[in-house]
């Protein structure tokens, strides 16, 4: 008897366990059927972060690595956020292009300052970065490669017509692992957007905007202006036309290598989300992906306006651009933009002397401002090196100036003849 019970015990046991068995594997075959990088692709964040949180916790069983899992993790969880918090703005345009041709395409008010290619000024920057110019054309705001090769924010001034070393701006909590690029100040002198690819980002390079705090001389915490404008792809070169009440931004989202689209919206006086619960999820999702822009268009009547001054500022950039080759100023009545303005034929044969001379102005200013970078950087011997090159170029950088006032007199004594 005591053997039959205890035969019945075994048989009980194994069954129990087998049941186990198929209840843990159940549990572990639970995961949902989705990719979680095409769900924050496609801005579903839920139900990545839910699929991620039990992949996480099935490798943990295992003892597997999830550095992967938990990145993404990280991402969605963000996204998830940042969408619910999506601002309610009126994008009136947008056009796909190569990214090489973008600065090209933005046109804003010279009262607002200037935006140029990076290598315009350092010629051998060949990353498609700008740089921002001030109104008044004495500051000029970029990126530049730390010892490590990531891209620090700095600023140049204009002092006694000669560019001074680039300086770090101050006030960012760097990462070992951080970029940050495409400054533009808005005419406040205060307000900056920048982008950045760090921990707070979405996905790539995100649009920040911080504030500079003149009581300790250092910009404020920058804060991530979050969706539409951010997305789980490369956003960037956010800019504002307050003359004109236009704003730019830059994203690779949807494009293929080397495009991108840029967007034309009209700022916000004040930030305004929209409400999920009046919306609903799915359409909330579209306007933060930008599905269409028309479906952002919540008062046609400014957007037919702002249309309007967008048409407006296209036009009238192409035709100064048509017409100014440079800028001469021959006296208080008259300033010249083309060879053609020129009535004297040996007047217009040193004005092409005098946009030589100019040209390597600019060139000995580069090649002084790239020295003095590496002077401030290098050893002591490297330093010593450096520092009679340092010497050589300010002098030759003296003497072009001074023969390009000599020109500008000959020039204006020929044509006024």
């Amino acid at each position: 008897m005591k053997r039959i019970l205890f035969t019945i015990i075994i048989i009980v046991c194994c069954l129990t366990a087998s049941a186990q068995r198929k209840r843990t594997k159940a549990r572990t075959q639970a995961l949902p059927e989705i990719n979680p990088i095409e769900a924050i692709s496609d801005y579903k964040f839920a139900d990545a972060e839910n699929y991620l949180v039990l992949a996480i916790q099935q490798l943990q069983k295992k003892q597997q690595p999830t550095i992967q899992e938990e990145e993404l993790l990280e991402t969605a969880r963000k996204g998830r956020i940042k969408l619910q918090a999506t601002e309610q703005v009126m994008i009136i345009d947008s056009l796909v292009m190569p990214k090489k041709d973008v600065l090209n395409a933005i046109k804003i008010s010279s009262e607002c300052g200037s935006i140029h290619p990076l290598n315009s000024i350092i010629k051998e920057d060949k990353s498609l970065s700008s740089y921002f110019q001030n109104q008044l054309g004495d500051k000029r705001m970029y990126a530049q490669p730390n010892k490590n090769g990531k891209l620090r924010l700095v600023e140049s001034l204009l002092i006694a017509n000669e560019w001074g070393i680039p300086t770090p701006l101050k006030g960012f909590n760097e990462e070992e692992n951080d970029n940050f690029n495409f400054p533009f100040m808005l005419t406040d002198g205060i307000t900056m957007y920048f982008a950045a690819e760090n921990s707070e980002s979405i996905g790539g390079y995100d649009i920040f905007m911080t504030r500079y705090d003149a009581d300790t001389q250092q910009f404020l915490v920058p804060d991530n202006i979050g969706m539409p404008f951010n997305s789980p792809a490369n956003d960037y070169l956010y800019v504002i036309d307050e003359f004109n009440n236009l704003g730019y931004f830059v994203s690779d989202r949807n494009q293929p290598a080397d495009s991108v689209c840029l967007y034309t919206f009209i700022p916000n006086e004040k930030r305004s989300i929209y409400n999920i619960d009046v919306l609903g999820e799915e359409k909330l999702r579209s306007l933060a992906k930008i599905n269409s822009i028309k479906d952002s268009w919540t008062n046609p009547t400014a957007v037919k306006e702002a249309q309007k001054r967008l048409n407006e500022t296209r036009n009238a950039k192409e035709e100064q651009q048509k017409k100014r080759d440079f800028e001469f100023i021959l006296n208080d009545q008259h300033t010249y933009y083309t060879l053609t303005d020129f009535k004297k034929p040996k007047a217009k044969e040193k004005v092409q002397w005098w946009l030589e001379s100019k040209k390597d102005l600019q060139s000995r200013i580069q090649e002084l401002s790239l020295l003095r970078a590496r002077y401030n950087a290098g050893t002591d011997t490297q330093k010593a090196q450096i520092a009679p090159q340092i010497r050589l170029n300010e002098e030759k950088l003296e003497q072009i100036e001074s023969d390009l006032h000599d020109q500008e007199k000959e020039i204006r004594k020929l044509e006024l003849e």
